[in-house]
C-alpha cells in the first residue's frame, strides 16, 4: 500500500517550470475567478453556492440545484495595472573602479485592458436526478502593450571619470512589442443529484489558448541592447515569435455540492480544474547568444494553470449568506520549460573579477498559491422582487517570474557587479506583488425567471466590471 502511495504521488507530481525570458511576460495577469456578476461581487466565493447557469465552469455539481431550462450570459471588462520595474543605477566619482551604487527599481508600469463576453450557456435538466448544461467561456484574457516606445527593464550609467577622462557609457535592454494571451473553451457539463442533500458534477472542456509575442511599427517582437559610449553604439537585437501553441486541447472540471445542514443552511462545496497542455515552438533570431546557438527554434508546452477550491456558505437566517473558500491556483503549470532569450555580460568573480561574457538568467516559476476569498449576501424580496446586496474580498498573491543571473567557479557563485546585471535581473524579475481586492455588486430577479446581476472588482492594480443576465423557462 505505501509503494502504491509513492507511485501515485510521483506520476501527479509536475516538472518545475519556468517561462520566456519576457520582462513583460514575466508580470502576466490571470484572472483565474468564476465567471459571473454574482461571484465576482461576492470575492469569488461561489463553490459552495454554484447556483446560477455559471456552475458549469464554477463548479459542476451545483447544476444539481437547478429545476427548469436556463439560459445565461456574462461579460466582463478588466483594467490591470502591470506592475513592471525598470533596473537603474549610475556609477560616479572619480575613480575608474569605483563600485556601482545599489540598484534600484524604477515604477514602469503600463495598462491592460480587455473585454468581452465571459460565459454564456444553456442549463437542461433531463430528469429529476440528472442535470446537464452546455458552455462556452473565456477564462483567461491578457493584453500587454508597452507602446511605440518599448519597455526599458534595465538602465545602468558609467559616468565614472579620472583626472579629465570620464567613461560616459550606459547600457540598456528595451522590450519592444505586445503580449497577447487568451483561453476560450466549449463546455459539457452534468450533474446528479445522489440524494436530497448530496450533488456530483463533472464536465469536459475542449480548450484553446492563444499565446502571441506580437511585433511593432519597427518590426518583431524583441529585445534591444545598446550600449552607449562617447564614441560608438553597440546594438544586439534578439527577435522572438511563437509558433503552433493555437491548438484545441482536452480538459475537465470535477466537483461536489452537499448540505451539511438541512434547508440549505449550511453547504460545502469542492471542484477541482485542469486542462491539457499545448505544444509549441518558440523562435528567435537576430543576434542570438552564443549559449543558445543551434537552439533558435525550441520546443515548449502551455497551458491554463490547474486549480482547486473549497468552500462553505452559510445561512445564519432567511435572507443572508455568508460563503467562504480558499482557491489553490498551480501558476507554476503556465510554461513547462525556461526559454531564455539575452545574454549577459560583464565583471564577476573572486576579486579582482574577470569578465565574462553571454551569461543566461537562471528563471524560476511562481509559486503555487492559495487564494482566500469571503463573501455575503443579503437578498430582500417580495412577491415578484427579489433583490440582492453583495460584498466580498480576495487577496491575489504575487505570482511573477523570478530570475537570478550569476557565473560559477569552482569557489562558488558570483554576481555580476561591473556593470550590476545580477542585481538589476532580480530587480526586474522580482515576482510581482500581492493585491487586496475588494468587490460588490446587485442583483434583482423578476417574478423568478429574469436574473439581473452587476459586480465590480476593485484593488490597486486591477479594476473589475461585470454585468450577468440569466432567464429561466
Amino acid at each position: 500500500m505505501k509503494r502504491l502511495v509513492v507511485v501515485l504521488l510521483l506520476a501527479s507530481a509536475a516538472p518545475a517550470t519556468a517561462q520566456v525570458e519576457s520582462a513583460l511576460l514575466s508580470k502576466i495577469t490571470f484572472n483565474l475567478t468564476n465567471p459571473g456578476g454574482k461571484s465576482l461581487a461576492m470575492g469569488g466565493a461561489f463553490t459552495a453556492i454554484a447556483d446560477d447557469a455559471t456552475a458549469a465552469v464554477a463548479n459542476p455539481a451545483g447544476l444539481g440545484l437547478l429545476s427548469s431550462v436556463e439560459v445565461g450570459i456574462s461579460g466582463k471588462r478588466s483594467d490591470d495595472v502591470i506592475g513592471l520595474v525598470t533596473a537603474r543605477s549610475t556609477a560616479t566619482g572619480s575613480n575608474f573602479f569605483a563600485p556601482y551604487p545599489p540598484v534600484h527599481g524604477v515604477n514602469s508600469d503600463i495598462s491592460a485592458r480587455a473585454s468581452g463576453v465571459e460565459f454564456a450557456g444553456v442549463v437542461l435538466p433531463v430528469s429529476r436526478r440528472f442535470v446537464a448544461a452546455v458552455s462556452f467561456a473565456e477564462n483567461l484574457r491578457f493584453e500587454g502593450d508597452p507602446g511605440e516606445d518599448g519597455y526599458t527593464y534595465i538602465e545602468l550609467r558609467d559616468n565614472r571619470s579620472s583626472g579629465t577622462t570620464r567613461k560616459d557609457i550606459l547600457f540598456e535592454f528595451r522590450e519592444h512589442g505586445a503580449v497577447s494571451l487568451r483561453n476560450r473553451l466549449l463546455g459539457l457539463s452534468a450533474a446528479f443529484r445522489a440524494t436530497d442533500r448530496l450533488r456530483f458534477g463533472a464536465g469536459v472542456t475542449l480548450n484553446r489558448m492563444e499565446l502571441d509575442l506580437l511585433g511593432d511599427a519597427g518590426g518583431a517582437h524583441r529585445i534591444v541592447n545598446r550600449n552607449y559610449s562617447p564614441t560608438s553604439i553597440e546594438t544586439l537585437t534578439v527577435t522572438m515569435a511563437t509558433r503552433g501553441l493555437d491548438q484545441n486541447t482536452l480538459g475537465f472540471v470535477v466537483g461536489v455540492h452537499a448540505d451539511l445542514v438541512s434547508g440549505g443552511k449550511l453547504t460545502a462545496g469542492a471542484v477541482y480544474r485542469q486542462t491539457g497542455r499545448t505544444t509549441g515552438t518558440l523562435e528567435i533570431g537576430g543576434d542570438v547568444p552564443v549559449p543558445l546557438w543551434g537552439q533558435e527554434t525550441r520546443p515548449f508546452s502551455a497551458r491554463v494553470p490547474r486549480d482547486a477550491a473549497v468552500g462553505l456558505a452559510a445561512r445564519p437566517f432567511p435572507g443572508l449568506t455568508v460563503a467562504a473558500e480558499a482557491q489553490w491556483i498551480a501558476y507554476g503549470d503556465f510554461i513547462d520549460r525556461a526559454l531564455p532569450i539575452v545574454s549577459y555580460a560583464g565583471i564577476a568573480g573572486p576579486f579582482p573579477g574577470s569578465y565574462e561574457k553571454s551569461l543566461l538568467a537562471d528563471l524560476a516559476p511562481p509559486d503555487d498559491v492559495i487564494v482566500p476569498r469571503i463573501g455575503i449576501e443579503y437578498v430582500a424580496s417580495t412577491a415578484d422582487l427579489l433583490l440582492a446586496f453583495r460584498l466580498g474580498y480576495h487577496r491575489e498573491p504575487a505570482r511573477g517570474v523570478t530570475a537570478n543571473l550569476s557565473a560559477y567557479y569552482p569557489s562558488g557563485a558570483y554576481d555580476v557587479t561591473d556593470p550590476p546585471y545580477s542585481e538589476s535581473v532580480r530587480t526586474v524579475y522580482d515576482g510581482g506583488k500581492p493585491d487586496d481586492r475588494f468587490t460588490g455588486g446587485l442583483g434583482a430577479t423578476v417574478s423568478r425567471r429574469v436574473s439581473f446581476d452587476l459586480a465590480f472588482d476593485v484593488g490597486r492594480f486591477s479594476r473589475v466590471l461585470s454585468a450577468s443576465l440569466f432567464y429561466r423557462f
